[in-house]
């Protein structure tokens, strides 16, 4: 099973000879040449002139197999979960009518949210006028964007004299969204405490608005705004005037700040968190602090949908080192917040911690 991982692996491909292969084969042409000029045999003959038009038949040879060679990476799957195995696959064709020994394919793997690369070399089969195909297992042990790319190969001549590198520019991503069932334990009852004053739920069926007055009909005015008890009692249409309470909302905060490791947890923990309001049918604001706008990024999370699209943003953003940066900015840019649900590293753990300012 291939896992990548923080390592240090070996060197990229490249062009390369091969200086033992070459040696090896011009000391059988020496051999070939010192036993025909002893014994001036036909035979040997025949095989000092098969030695010596070898190469060039050699590089003739490996023109159209370098030509035909072409390769291609695709994602099956193109979202899973942390922590799942998820696969690559891999299609390495050959058009020409001439095979390879040795094709190295260099896999290059990058999780762009936490700026972590790696690659791994495969050595693939190249048969003529084929097309081989291989299924990489990959397990996704952190959350984030992942880009697989193959940029370079190397094809080794029929001789093993050169392994010559050759470009491609096949892509292909992965988004990988918190496992829910692998987040802390959480209550959503005390997280609720802080929806009182500075939140507001959004649930189905209800309505969140605020009567302000009571005035006559006018044409245009929806249905269910009209007052009909009032409007009975005055033998004319009364309707209520309403206030929308839009400024009170319940707000998560998910702080992308610390170590990788941190940051992965306090995601989990987010995405459970609000993954349970929206199966309540509570949809809440999720924010964060954007270093590269310097501000903070804001989604209404109404769907499961918008969910996994709000992460793929939070992918896109840059991992800070000051957790006080955060709570300070929300202080000096958002005042008129009384409260919000704050998701951070608390002793060493993932926690939702409720705020209030003040």
């Amino acid at each position: 099973m291939a896992i990548f991982k923080r390592r240090k692996t070996k060197k990229p491909i490249k062009t390369t000879v091969h200086p033992a292969n070459i040696i090896a084969y011009l000391v059988q042409v020496a051999v070939a040449v010192f036993m025909y000029d002893f014994l001036r045999n036909h035979f040997l003959m025949l095989v000092l002139s098969i030695l010596i038009a070898a190469p060039v038949l050699d590089i003739i040879a490996f023109i159209f197999l370098y030509r035909g060679v072409s390769v291609e990476i695709k994602a099956p799957e193109p979202e899973v979960a942390r922590n799942s195995i998820g696969y690559i696959k891999l299609l390495l064709q050959n058009r020409s009518l001439l095979v390879s020994f040795d094709t190295n394919v260099q896999l290059d793997v990058e999780n762009s949210f936490y700026r972590d690369k790696s690659f791994t070399i495969l050595s693939l089969p190249c048969s003529a006028r084929g097309t081989y195909e291989k299924y990489i297992p990959i397990k996704y042990s952190m959350n984030g964007l992942y880009k697989f790319a193959v940029e370079r190969i190397t094809i080794r001549d029929l001789l093993g004299f050169i392994s010559i590198k050759k470009s491609f520019d096949s892509e292909a991503e992965v988004r990988v969204l918190p496992d829910k069932e692998s987040s802390k334990e959480f209550d959503l009852t005390d997280m609720s405490k802080g929806m009182t004053e500075s939140e507001e739920t959004i649930k189905k069926g209800h309505d969140f608005s605020d009567v302000s007055d009571v005035r006559e009909y006018i044409p245009g005015d929806k249905l269910m705004s009209i007052h009909w008890k009032l409007s009975a009692k005055r033998d004319i249409l009364m309707v209520k005037d309403r206030v929308s309470m839009s400024d009170q909302q319940m707000f998560i905060l998910a702080e992308l700040c610390g170590k990788d490791e941190d940051v992965d947890e306090i995601l989990t923990l987010t995405y459970a968190i609000v993954d349970s309001f929206i199966r309540e049918q509570t949809f809440v604001k999720l924010m964060w602090w954007s270093e590269g706008k310097f501000s903070f990024e804001e989604r209404q999370i109404v769907s499961q949908e918008v969910l996994r699209e709000c992460f793929s943003d939070i992918y896109f953003e840059t991992i800070y080192n000051d957790p006080d940066k955060t709570k300070g900015y929300m202080r000096s840019i958002r005042p008129e917040l009384k409260a919000y649900v704050n998701v951070c590293m608390r002793d060493g753990e993932p926690d939702a911690v409720i705020v209030e300012q003040d």
